[in-house]
């Protein structure tokens, strides 16, 4: 059964903010955005396809490119909810905080 995926703020913030970085690069952001589009799609049928953060167990971490996505799973209530979207190289365990 499908699970309903819920965008936290903090994520939509880190859509905005990867936009504004690539603003120079749309082709990057779009190629990303829509493999971002279509894993986020599929976690809705799948959302233990992909492993447990290990900084942070709670979360679990899909890669795309060189961006995170950091998202949590409610059984219950068979939701997703959608965190954040970092670059890989920043100080990822202190920005999940």
């Amino acid at each position: 059964m499908r699970y309903k995926l819920e965008y936290i703020s903090t994520f939509h913030a880190d859509v905005l903010n990867v936009i504004n970085i690539l603003s120079d690069y749309p082709k990057k952001a779009e190629r990303i955005f829509s493999k971002l589009d279509k894993i986020l799609g599929k976690l809705a049928y799948m959302p233990e396809m992909y492993p447990v953060y290990e900084g942070l167990p709670i979360f679990r971490k899909i890669t795309v490119e060189d961006y995170l996505v950091f998202y949590t799973i409610k059984k219950p209530d068979r939701l997703i909810e959608v965190h954040r979207l970092i670059f890989e190289r920043m100080d990822v365990s202190r920005r999940l905080m």
